[in-house]
């Protein structure tokens, strides 16, 4: 049986109950149809999850249990146009648990304006609808770092599996990164003999690294 799930930031651990958002209650009493007294889950989005039983506005807790990341994998991608493929990517990353994702520019990438606010609601979002005891951090920089992200994915590097022990990748655009780009990456690995878009080189770089 799906037990629905709620991220809530704040720390719950002095607390025997915590008190919903209307938003919180009106998505799980009007959208999922929960009744009072079912099982309801909380996220703290860093590792642990609480269980308790709706009531009212109010969820009772029970009991909890601590969760350990299996890879500490950050990730950067390239500032991309469509709305629904970005937020297609921030959702697939965070079921699969990446530490962080940094958006930002790159020579070859589109302009665009990011709404950070979005970004992690669509977060949230995944959190909720996976069960996931982990939210990835959120970044928008104004650059790529390369001494943070000093791994890239491109079609001319080797293959990934000898770089499988770096576990940060940068994500360029479609357009491919510049030559000064490529120069300064310490790593640059392939994981395809063709060109991918950057959502599928995003979950893909990932997967691989997991």
């Amino acid at each position: 049986m799906h037990i629905p799930t709620v991220f809530v930031s704040n720390k719950l651990d002095t607390f025997n109950e915590l008190l919903l958002s209307d938003e919180k209650l009106h998505h799980l009493k009007n959208v999922l149809r929960m009744k009072d007294m079912d099982e309801i889950k909380i996220s703290n989005g860093k590792g642990k999850l609480y269980y308790g039983n709706l009531d009212g506005n109010i969820v009772t807790l029970k009991s909890s249990e601590e969760f350990e990341r299996k890879n500490e994998i950050d990730i950067f991608v390239s500032f991309i146009q469509d709305k629904d493929r970005l937020r297609f990517i921030i959702e697939k990353l965070t079921e699969l648990s990446v530490n962080s994702i940094s958006f930002g520019p790159t020579d070859h990438s589109q302009k665009i304006k990011v709404d950070f606010d979005k970004l992690n609601k669509w977060s949230i979002s995944a959190v909720e609808q996976s069960g996931n005891a982990f939210k990835p951090d959120i970044f928008i920089t104004n650059n790529l770092d390369f001494e943070k992200f000093n791994h890239g994915l491109d079609i001319t590097g080797e293959n990934i599996i000898e770089n499988i022990s770096i576990k940060n990748i940068a994500i360029g655009p479609e357009g491919g990164w510049s030559d000064n780009e490529k120069d300064s990456f310490k790593y640059l690995s392939n994981i395809g003999d063709f060109t991918l878009r950057t959502e599928t080189a995003s979950i893909l770089g990932v997967s691989l690294l997991m």
